[in-house]
């Protein structure tokens, strides 16, 4: 860390999104300050929120930086420092880390619901212009704030199979929480097989559960298969638990009629307001004692458990199927092309010149 009063510390490649248009900037870090971690990019995914932001689908601060599924190395940190799990930190460590910061101190946060939090700041939804201005994670490097939860990975577990810990993994870990960890043989229905629908399947099916799985693409639903979930069949046999992962309007309708008597429906995938609608008969709801809960972020705890099952099971499920072959960081317009065509549920984006193929 350079001294007090220096003007600039770093100068890294960010991909920003402003007025339209996709570029990768070069962006002059301050000094970092006390407690901020400096993680050095080796991969980064593009999410469907990502894609939702540069398709003008929802609001964003003039020059946004990308990103907020990464992997990567600390490159600066104070001395001292611990992960979440008490962990010391060490420059060179390999580490992910959650896409949120929270107070920790507001309303929301004494009451549980940090990923609520009233100063709640997301990575990859912020912008350049403001501190710690390297908050995308499509980028050469990362700067994380102290209130970030971050966590050691070993080296033995393969880029591809960590990268969206920070996103899709921690929330598919928070719909897991949410359902109440079911016993082995629980009859589940998971709505969509995007990497969050996926994630969520993959983790039932370690539970022991019976997981089906319903979505329009016959290659997503081989994807499933391959993680332990199977097509959903057609003799309307109810569910204990159905989760929503599409973000289809009719899909929550659907996982509304598909839950069974006290049966309970987990909506994860509808984080767009305004965007959908759907109409209900609440005697559905009534008659059949359901619950259901509404699901957007995750907390500390959930991200910890997702990466504890990244750890278990990443080596063995075949994880880099969610994710394309990669891209360089310079080709990151290319990369949200191949993203909008909805081949790959998560693409690959690395620093230019890395040259690790794992």
């Amino acid at each position: 860390m350079q001294t007090a009063g220096a003007e600039v510390q770093l100068d890294v490649s960010i991909a920003v999104f402003d007025d339209g248009a996709i570029t990768v900037e070069r962006v002059d870090l301050p000094d970092r300050s006390a407690g901020e971690i400096d993680v050095a990019i080796s991969a980064a995914a593009i999410c469907g929120s990502d894609l939702h932001t540069v398709l003008g689908h929802r609001s964003a601060p003039a020059r946004t930086a990308l990103g907020h599924e990464a992997v990567g190395r600390v490159a600066d940190l104070d001395d001292g420092t611990t992960d979440f799990r008490g962990t010391p930190l060490r420059r060179g460590d390999r580490v992910v880390f959650s896409m949120l910061s929270e107070c920790g101190s507001c309303d929301r946060c004494r009451a549980g619901l940090t990923m609520k939090c009233r100063s709640l700041l997301k990575y990859g939804h912020e912008s350049v212009t403001t501190p710690p201005h390297a908050t995308g994670t499509l980028a050469e490097q990362v700067r994380l704030l102290p209130s970030v939860p971050v966590l050691r990975v070993p080296d033995d577990v393969a880029d591809v199979q960590v990268v969206s810990a920070g996103c899709a993994v921690a929330t598919a870990a928070a719909v897991v929480a949410a359902a109440g960890t079911p016993p082995p043989g629980t009859r589940i229905l998971v709505l969509g097989v995007g990497a969050v629908g996926a994630y969520c399947a993959a983790m039932f099916a370690t539970l022991g559960c019976a997981v089906q799985v319903r979505d329009p693409s016959p290659e997503r639903l081989a994807l499933a298969a391959q993680l332990g979930a199977q097509p959903a069949d057609s003799d309307g046999e109810p569910f204990s638990v159905v989760v929503e992962a599409s973000g289809s309007s009719s899909a929550v309708l659907e996982a509304l009629n598909a839950a069974d008597v006290g049966g309970h429906v987990v909506a994860a995938g509808s984080v767009s307001l305004g965007s959908s609608t759907v109409t209900i008969d609440p005697a559905l709801l009534v008659t059949r004692r359901l619950r259901v809960t509404g699901l957007h972020n995750y907390t500390a705890e959930n991200f910890r458990w997702g990466v504890d099952w990244l750890v278990a099971h990443g080596r063995h499920l075949g994880l880099e199927r969610l994710v394309s072959p990669p891209f360089p960081l310079s080709a990151v317009d290319e990369a949200f092309q191949l993203m909008k065509d909805g081949r790959y549920p998560r693409v690959l984006v690395r620093p230019d010149g890395h040259g690790d193929p794992a």
